[in-house]
């Protein structure tokens, strides 16, 4: 597995041959992880030209992630103190796995992808080799990789990648629009391993930026759905979406059939379980800061069945998201609160996320060569 670099990117307007040469021993800024706390923007290497079966990415967008986040403030969690095993990457890791772009320079043996396509990137970098790859199921890999955090991510001017992380945006795609592809894909996995719900009851506890994405998808499938949350900035933007959304303490009366758990608070855990009807199913993408307490006389006496949903595959997931983002552009636009530069990315976008007005914010994009 290629060791994946930040590069340089040019403008959309550049051709491949100038844009190539112009990165030839070239190093442009990229937010790179230190340590906890230790963010900085600085000059990283260009990317490689592509070998076989790779694609260089000028990068659009990226979004910064709840995990972004949780490194930032209390890290590492996954980004790797020493070479990590799939990837041989280590700290400092450029930043960013929620990523959009154009398809810049494709390398021998790849099909289905073309200079300038607008595509979005599906960040997992697995082994190959372990029971979980060969399974089909390479979000559990035993070795699991990711840009962004075990290998340099979006949070550059381009990157090198495997043509199998490339998905193609439907034509006519915005960039900005595909960076939301990665987080509509981390709920489109929840909602299947929910079994696909229709015209259920269901309950989204937290109206950060996935839990905005399941319940916009669950919506869409026609579904009665409520969002719970307990700030009230973030409850005005789930209702400004068309969203039915409420305090937590106002809860859902008779419980529902699917509870989707996507705050990552600690008290979430077992509330999101008290939420669901007997027969039930919880399913958490949330990632509590240290270990939670869950009543498991509750879960066996009323048979709820809990669930932990794991990132997303490329073609079951991140494909379908795409083709959901682009029936619904307007709406699914406004999960987006706001768009920094790059240099921009710390103080307005991580520290953003942190500090005392977080609340008001879902997805923070950061505009890297829009």
């Amino acid at each position: 597995m290629a060791v994946i670099r930040a590069a340089a990117a040019g403008t959309i307007g550049q051709g491949v041959d100038a844009y190539a040469a112009a990165m030839d021993g070239a190093t442009m800024p990229a937010v790179r992880w230190h340590a906890r706390g230790d963010v900085r923007v600085e000059q990283v290497p260009a990317a490689p030209a592509p070998g076989a079966g790779e694609v260089r990415v000028r990068v659009a967008f990226c979004g910064i992630c709840g995990s972004d986040v949780h490194e930032y403030l209390h890290g590492p969690f996954t980004i790797p103190t020493r070479p990590h095993p799939t990837t041989g990457a280590m700290a400092p890791i450029v930043l960013g796995h929620e990523v959009s772009g154009w398809v810049d320079t494709v390398g021998s043996g790849v099909s289905g992808l073309a200079v300038g396509d607008v595509v979005a990137l599906n960040a997992l970098l697995p082994c190959g080799r372990c029971p979980q790859c060969a399974a089909g199921a390479p979000h559990l890999c035993l070795q699991l990789g990711h840009i962004g955090m075990s290998a340099d991510g979006g949070l550059a001017e381009a990157l090198t990648v495997p043509a199998a992380m490339v998905v193609a945006a439907p034509p006519g795609m915005a960039p900005q629009l595909a960076a939301l592809g990665e987080p509509f894909a981390v709920a489109l996995h929840a909602l299947r391993l929910a079994g696909s719900p229709v015209g259920r009851r269901c309950t989204v506890v937290g109206s950060g930026t996935i839990g905005l994405c399941v319940a916009l998808l669950l919506v869409d499938a026609g579904n009665e759905v409520t969002v719970l949350d307990v700030a009230e900035e973030r409850l005005a933007h789930a209702a400004s979406l068309g969203l039915d959304a409420r305090p937590v303490d106002e809860g859902v009366r008779g419980g529902a059939s699917v509870v989707l758990e996507c705050s990552g608070a600690a008290p979430a855990v077992s509330a999101a379980v008290g939420l669901a009807e007997p027969g039930g199913t919880v399913v958490l993408l949330g990632l509590p800061e240290r270990p939670v307490e869950l009543d498991v006389t509750d879960v066996v006496l009323r048979e709820v069945h809990v669930v932990g949903s794991m990132s997303h595959l490329a073609d079951a997931d991140l494909a379908p998201a795409l083709a959901f983002l682009a029936r619904n552009a307007e709406l699914a636009a406004k999960v987006v609160t706001a768009v920094v530069p790059l240099d921009a990315a710390v103080s307005g976008g991580l520290e953003a996320l942190v500090g005392s007005d977080r609340a008001r914010h879902a997805k923070i994009l950061v505009a890297v060569g829009a």
